[in-house]
């Protein structure tokens, strides 16, 4: 019985092993594993073709993109080899769908040729009784109107009398009417002038408050710290192999002469991996370029657990209230 007991211990430790295994193997896949990516494209007499790839666990996950005019922007994702999302892939509607649009499509029709039934017997069942009245009832309606008229003449009249009446303002409410307006406006200015004192001083304490903060010594780390991460992720995302080439050609010679004096400066930094075929005597701009590189997953996270445990940091977060 001990045995038994001791066998199937033995058999669950060992698949807990295994599976504590697996997770680690995955986690150190999904850290140290880089993300291969490529792009490639080219430009010529209008129009552009772009496309680029990126695969992870030589290829089990991938992801395709391509661009060119005149065409729809393609976006193809795969995991294990099986396309999961392509954006210009169209699937058939269900059948219950179709049919659904198409009960929905016929039921106006029926409703609108219902409603013009309906039309056609209300006019049918109005008898003339009704009609002989609705033409006395206009009938009266007017001679009311024609009276109301008539009498509203001499109020229209009498309106305007008293309009004129008012209409005369003495020349002391027009004086006293101008000091409040000149005292008004004079009190806006003066508003207007302290908050405008007000927010100088804010400024003012501001910046003193920042340039004693950018004096510490903790903040110093902090921003030397982020800039070695910086640089780090920078160079780990940048290409290691890229090759461009242009053909350039402006009207005005000049201005071409000056575009390689640039391009032969920059030297040390594309080290002729960026190749200029000019032209002199005609305006052209043509060119392809071709890029490869990969990146690592950890650096990133390394960067973000550093940005949250550094105690320089949280310093400057507590002091910037972020």
């Amino acid at each position: 019985m001990v045995s038994i007991i001791l066998t199937i211990l033995k058999i669950i430790g060992i698949s807990l092993l295994i599976i504590l295994g697996i997770v680690i193997l995955l986690i150190l896949l999904v850290l140290f594993v880089p993300v291969r990516y490529k792009a490639g494209g080219s430009y010529a007499e209008g129009k552009a073709d772009v496309s680029g790839k990126v695969r992870w666990l030589l290829g089990i996950v991938s992801l395709k993109i391509r661009f060119q005019n005149g065409q729809l922007f393609h976006i193809k994702a795969k995991v294990l080899f099986i396309t999961i999302f392509d954006n210009l892939k169209k699937g058939k509607k269900p059948k219950k769908e179709r049919k659904r649009k198409r009960t929905s499509d016929e039921k106006p029709q029926l409703q609108a040729a219902s409603s013009d039934e309906e039309e056609h017997v209300a006019e049918k069942s109005i008898p003339e009784d009704t009609l002989v009245e609705e033409v006395a009832v206009d009938k009266n309606f007017e001679q009311a109107a024609a009276s109301e008229t008539e009498r509203t003449e001499d109020e229209v009249e009498k309106d305007k009398t008293d309009d004129e009446t008012a209409g005369k303002i003495t020349i002391f409410q027009k004086i006293k009417a101008f000091f409040a307006k000149l005292v008004e406006v004079l009190e806006n200015i003066k508003f207007t002038f302290r908050r405008i004192y007000d927010i100088m001083v804010k400024v003012r304490d501001n910046i003193k408050y920042y340039w004693e903060l950018l004096q510490e010594e903790s903040t110093k780390e902090a921003f030397g710290l982020c800039s070695k991460r910086l640089l780090k992720i920078i160079k780990n995302i940048s290409p290691r192999k890229y090759e461009v080439k242009l053909h350039l050609g402006f009207e005005d010679p000049a201005v071409m002469g000056n575009v390689l004096a640039v391009w032969g400066m920059l030297y040390p930094f594309h080290m002729g991996k960026v190749d200029i075929e000019p032209e002199f005597d005609q305006k052209v701009m043509e060119g392809s370029f071709r890029l490869k590189g990969k990146m690592s997953i950890h650096i990133f996270i390394w960067t973000l657990w550093l940005l949250v445990t550094d105690k320089n940091i949280k310093q400057l977060r507590k002091q910037l209230d972020l």
